[in-house]
């Protein structure tokens, strides 16, 4: 049982996170990821050096805290635009429009976040301070649950597992995109839903009718 003075401490922390989260976000914009150090992110947020560190290690690990405060925000919206039963196929399309116009939008962070995600791979999102989902595979997880009971997708794999599974194949589409500025990002959103709702395997072309003789 939390006593009062943990709470406070929790709260105290939590504010803390936020306001370095913040200030770390606004010299991003303000200069370019690459330019801003931990120091500078120190000095603008007027606390020590080790006061920062000893809450985020890493100018990365502050941009993967802000983002998922940022998905925390945006998830909710999109989860009251669907039914409470709302399946994987049609649903999936609104999330996809909503990532490919935040990915558009914040372009220059993705790849520092994907490394620093990439570099986290056995350690769950990165807190949002918020008890709003903050992890999108949640939200594929509930929609494929929802698709599995309804007996449109296969149920012999457990519904995060699959989603997981979806999840890599939306990060592969991201990272052609990134290092390709010719693919259209949406484009290849819809080939990661198709190879995961489908499969890869070849569509036989349907056999043509023959004629009646005589």
């Amino acid at each position: 049982m939390q006593t009062h003075e943990s709470n406070r401490r929790d709260r105290k922390r939590q504010s803390t996170l936020d306001l370095l989260s913040t200030v770390a976000m606004r010299l991003f914009e303000r200069h370019g990821f690459d330019a801003v150090t931990m120091e500078k992110i120190a000095a603008e947020a007027d606390v020590a050096k080790g006061t920062l560190y000893s809450h985020f290690p890493t100018k990365e690990s502050a941009l993967a805290y802000a983002i998922h405060q940022q998905l925390g925000r945006n998830l909710e919206p999109l989860m009251r635009r669907m039914e409470p039963e709302a399946g994987f196929p049609a649903a999936v399309e609104v999330l996809m429009d909503a990532m490919a116009r935040w990915c558009k939008s914040n372009r220059e962070y993705l790849g520092p976040y994907l490394r620093f995600r990439f570099m986290e791979l056995q350690n769950p999102a990165p807190s949002s301070g918020t008890n709003l989902p903050n992890d999108i595979v949640d939200v594929y997880a509930h929609l494929i649950g929802n698709s599995q009971r309804a007996g449109n997708i296969r149920a012999d794999f457990d519904a995060r597992h699959l989603a997981v599974l979806f999840h890599h194949l939306c990060l592969g589409a991201l990272l052609r995109w990134l290092v390709a500025e010719d693919l259209k990002l949406r484009r290849e959103l819809d080939a990661a839903v198709a190879v995961f709702l489908q499969g890869a395997a070849q569509v036989s072309a349907p056999a043509k009718k023959r004629g009646r003789k005589g």
